[in-house]
């Protein structure tokens, strides 16, 4: 007697698959295991006809359960079951619990009616190791939030610098077809002026041309020999 060749697992899948139409993105690959979306629960739901009523069994801030009762007809009746979810900090990123423990207990009933659970797949709200924000190999969304900058840190005040007078720029020797020699000479004795006193005798000696300051005048006859020395050099 020849005997029944057995359907493998993954031969069942697949025809599961096609049978409540699945279509890639409802299903993810993971490294082990084969991980029906949330898409894909609810198509699974809707082909097979599955209705689920639930009961809260806990709702505390740090804990949730939930029981759902599932229901698929089979000709003229119904087969049923009972299956469970649950969430808490250990279990579950999501913070919201009793949200998360009704996924859970959902997806049970539906892959267990649906005979995908023994095949050997599971819903991705079965454990944080599904969720595709978890899984390297899984789409990521390319948008990010930018990091905020964090504020400069305040530098000292700097002390004010002392104040120090500009040097005079030099004051290059005139030509005969640059400034008349006289201003040249009035102009270096008013730059050369220290004090105010200083700077009014050499305006009152210099731009007048009247010599009433010993030093002014002398600085004249100075500035004279220099410069006819330096055109003789010439």
């Amino acid at each position: 007697m020849e005997s029944q060749k057995t359907e493998s697992q993954r031969d069942k899948l697949n025809r599961l698959f096609t049978e409540y139409g699945l279509l890639k993105e409802d299903v993810h690959k993971h490294q082990h295991y084969t991980i029906i979306r949330r898409t894909g629960i609810e198509k699974i739901a809707a082909a097979v006809g599955i209705r689920i009523t639930y009961e809260i069994c806990a709702a505390q801030a740090d804990y949730a359960a939930v029981k759902a009762i599932a229901k698929k007809p089979v000709g003229a009746k119904f087969t049923a079951i009972e299956t469970f979810g649950s969430a808490c900090k250990d279990t579950s990123q999501n913070k919201y619990y009793l949200e998360m423990a009704e996924k859970r207990a959902m997806s049970r009933a539906v892959l267990k009616l649906s005979e995908l659970s023994a095949a050997g797949a599971y819903g991705e709200d079965e454990a944080d190791d599904f969720d595709r924000r978890r899984n390297p190999d899984v789409e990521q969304p390319q948008a990010s939030e930018p990091r905020p900058t964090p504020p400069a840190a305040p530098q000292p005040e700097a002390s004010a610098p002392a104040s120090v007078p500009p040097a005079a720029p030099a004051t290059p020797a005139p030509s005969s077809e640059e400034e008349p020699l006289d201003k040249v000479i009035v102009i270096d004795v008013l730059k050369s002026a220290d004090t105010l006193a200083e700077l009014q005798a050499a305006w009152v000696g210099e731009a007048k041309g009247r010599h009433l300051d010993p030093d002014v005048f002398a600085a004249k006859e100075d500035r004279k020999r220099h410069l006819q020395s330096n055109q003789t050099l010439a």
